[in-house]
Parts: structure tokens; sequence; C-alpha cells
């Protein structure tokens, strides 16, 4: 008779319960993810003072050009309810800006805003370019030509944020003929690229106040005045690679921290107890007690006269029209039927 009490609708309570309790784990775990995603910005409104979570710069003379190429992207410490917000950054003054953009770091793609660049009133070696941002990750480049020499070719690279930042790394890309390369202050480490045949040499800054200068100071030899590819190999490559990888010094703000062991145990739990009940359900015949068919199935008149009314001899359940085997416990109905 219990097994008669656990019915359909006490099996379907158990499931329903089941899952509420693993809307209210996930919801529980996705409010600690918030609270974790929290920028450490002062603000949370536009428009007030503003940081950088995190910020990779990739310097690279004579890559493509005989100039300097500058490539910045990285994160605002903002909440997503802030934007769309407008953003200045420093350029030296005079550089060619190819464009300022926003990133969807899912993609790695970027999206080239309008900007304004007016000369800082405050350093004439920098320009104030601002555009606007639709979510906090940003990424920029510019070419300029701070380069001095003929063969032994030297120059100083400079970096200053009107915002503070949190976490700052800096790479200087060694030209492909390129000899005695050397970079002052020494480099925290250096990595091979074997595919083009580049070395990059890292710097990990790491935090910068506001209007705090960085600077690094480069000098080689390099008699070949060609850049390390040409504008053909470089357009062929990003043919060929995109859509690009996303640097690992970009990261994105809004993925949280992963949910805690014991919150994924209690969630596979929940979901065990759920679908083995369902399995359990399915699995037994149909609502009727075990009482019913015991007393059917132990009388041959009660079978015999079930069976000519159209019920199953094994179960008690009501059969389909023309059936040949019952649709509840399975059992063959044709002799009986016939």
């Amino acid at each position: 008779m219990q097994t008669a009490a656990f019915s359909k609708w006490s099996w379907t309570r158990l499931w329903y319960m089941g899952f509420l309790c693993l809307c209210v784990c996930s919801l529980s775990a996705n409010g600690r993810t918030a609270a974790a995603q929290t920028p450490i910005s002062p603000t949370n409104e536009p428009g007030a003072d503003l940081g950088i979570q995190r910020l990779r710069i990739q310097v690279m003379p004579e890559f493509d050009d005989p100039r300097v190429l500058v490539i910045i992207q990285g994160r605002l410490a903002a909440p997503d309810t802030a934007f769309p917000l407008p953003v200045t950054f420093r350029v030296p003054r005079g550089a060619q800006i190819n464009q300022m953009a926003v990133m969807d770091v899912s993609t790695g793609a970027t999206t080239g805003q309008p900007f304004d660049a007016q000369p800082d009133p405050d350093d004439a070696r920098w320009s104030l370019v601002t555009y606007t941002l639709d979510n906090a990750h940003f990424f920029y480049e510019y070419y300029y030509n701070p380069l001095e020499g003929e063969t032994d070719k030297q120059f100083t690279y400079a970096f200053s944020s009107p915002q503070p930042v949190e976490n700052l790394l800096l790479e200087v890309q060694q030209p492909l003929a390129a000899t005695n390369f050397t970079l002052d202050p020494s480099p925290t480490i250096a990595r091979f690229d074997e595919g083009l045949g580049f070395t990059y040499h890292q710097f990990n800054v790491g935090s910068l106040a506001a209007g705090e200068e960085s600077a690094i100071a480069v000098s080689y030899t390099k008699a070949n005045p060609e850049p390390s590819l040409s504008r053909a190999e470089v357009m062929a490559m990003q043919t060929q690679d995109e859509p690009s990888e996303i640097p690992p010094a970009v990261e994105t703000g809004h993925a949280g921290s992963p949910a805690p062991t014991w919150t994924l145990v209690l969630l596979g739990a929940v979901a065990l107890v759920s679908v083995g009940g369902f399995v359990w359900y399915r699995s037994q015949p149909s609502s009727v007690s075990t009482a019913a068919v015991a007393r059917v199935s132990a009388s041959p008149q009660a079978s015999k006269a079930r069976s000519s009314a159209g019920f199953c001899t094994e179960c008690g359940a009501t059969l389909k029209t023309n059936a040949r085997f019952c649709h509840v416990c399975g059992v063959s109905c044709k002799a009986d039927l016939e």
C-alpha cells in the first residue's frame, strides 16, 4: 500500500521540489558571482573617475612600417550600468591613429568608433583622445616615429594614463633583422614566436597611478631599412587567422569565479534524485495498487472477464483498441483477446 500511496502525484511533487531547489542553488551561485565581479573602481556613475583593471601594450618597432606600431587593449574597472561611457586616453602628439575601438572578447573582434583628439594642455608630448565605449573592453592602435639613427637605432617608449591602472603588462617586439637588441630596464621575461620568428620581451609593470609615467629605452642595430613584414604579408595573415585569438592579458570581466565544490555536489545530487525518481515512477505499473493487481491475477474468472472487457490480465490497465501488448506492463494480450 505504501507503493500505491507513492503515486504519480507524489513523484511529480518530488521532481518539482527538486527543480525549485536547483533554481535556488543556481541563483545563489549567480549572486556570489555577481558580488565577485564588483569592480575596484571608486565610482559607479558615468563621468566620474575611472580605473583600468587590466591593460596590455604591445610596442612593435618596424613591424610592417618603418615607424613604431603600438597596440593597446584593456578593460575598464566599471560596472555594466555605466555604459555607454566616454573615455579619454593619452596618445603621442602627431601619432597616426589607426582606430579607437570597442572589443568583443568572445570573438576578439573590434569595432572602430568616432573619436576626438585634442592637444594635452598640460604636456606637449601628448594628445588627449576621447571616444565612447559601449562595454568595458577597449582597443586602440597607432603608428608614431620616435626612432633615431640610421643603423644603430634607439627610442624611448613612454606610457601615461589619465586613469589609474591596476595591472599593466608591456611587451616589446624585436625586429626580425635586429641585432644587439637591448632594453632598459631589463625585461621580466622573453618569449619566442616559432611561427614568425619574433622575440617578445615582456615587462610586468603592475599598478600605475593616474598620470604616472612608465618608460622603456630601446636600442638595436639594423642595417636593412625594410620592416620585418610587408603590408601584404600582414593582410594575408589576418585573413587566415580570423577570428583572431584573444591575447592572454585581456580577460572578460563578466566571467565570475567558479561555483564552490559543495554547490556543484548539491546540484548533482538534486539532479540525480529527480531523474532517479522519474525513472522509478515510469517503471511502475501505472497508478493501480499492488493489492488490486494481486486480486486480478488470483482470480481466473476475473482475469477472463477483464480481458474480454479490454483490460490487461496482469496489471488491470485499460487496453488500447486492437492492442497486442499492454502499454503499461508489456504483457502479451493476444491470446486472451482471441
